[in-house]
């Protein structure tokens, strides 16, 4: 499983491994509503989600999820899905199931916490989570991020990455922690994680059907790049800064 949170990379990771031989990758199926009818990364291969497939599993909890998960973890094939913060809080019990299947987790942070806020700010004004083609890929596109609240958003993401190293550590989940800049950066990193996975595979890394949303530096993309600067520098996330 991959445990992670939104505009971290996520769904380029999971696009990857699938693209993997003998890997299958689902998206969230966790998320909390039936998947829409938009074209999306998966849309060739994925599985119904937890919401939609009340009556094969049932509706009784925890055990109608511990039966969606013996389902999923059935398949003769290599398989994962991505669970995000706030989808663990919805289903806790997915923890237990985690603890007493060990199943392994890749927990996937971007260090970055100022391009979380800059993809967030890309995603509303394209309104669209994910580029599939370069006609789809916005052009000289310029975003503005609120500098009242940076600071706040920037303290909520890292307590969150914390809150999640704590969990992981606390309920004795074997895991294991990438960055998405690490992963971007160096392709060697993925040998790290298919070792840890015990993925046995055979195909060509970081192949992708998905592609960067933003194109350009933080200032090319930032439109108050000044103001978001002046607001940083002296805090402890200056670095965040390119």
């Amino acid at each position: 499983m991959v445990f992670t949170t939104q505009r971290s990379g996520s769904t380029w990771l999971m696009s990857v491994l699938n693209n993997l031989d003998g890997v299958t990758t689902q998206g969230e199926l966790f998320r909390p509503r039936p998947r829409s009818s938009e074209r999306r990364w998966d849309s060739d291969f994925s599985r119904p989600r937890y919401v939609e497939s009340r009556e094969s599993v049932g509706r009784l909890r925890p055990f109608s999820v511990f039966r969606y998960l013996d389902a999923f973890y059935g398949t003769p094939e290599s398989v994962a899905f991505k669970l995000m913060y706030s989808q663990l809080r919805a289903y806790p019990e997915i923890l237990v199931y985690l603890m007493r299947r060990r199943i392994p987790v890749v927990h996937l942070v971007r260090s970055n916490h100022l391009d979380v806020l800059i993809s967030f700010a890309v995603k509303r004004a394209i309104q669209q989570a994910h580029i599939l083609s370069e006609d789809e890929r916005p052009k000289d596109i310029q975003v503005e991020i609120p500098p009242d609240s940076l600071l706040y958003n920037l303290k909520k993401l890292q307590f969150k990455h914390d809150a999640a190293r704590k969990l992981l550590r606390l309920a004795r989940v074997r895991h294991l922690e990438v960055t998405y800049e690490e992963l971007v950066a160096d392709p060697s990193c993925f040998e790290e994680v298919l070792a840890f996975l015990d993925a046995r595979v055979s195909g060509e890394l970081l192949r992708s059907n998905i592609l960067k949303s933003r194109v350009g530096s933080q200032r090319d993309v930032i439109r108050n790049y000044d103001e978001i600067q002046r607001v940083l520098e002296g805090s402890r996330f200056a670095d965040l800064l390119e």
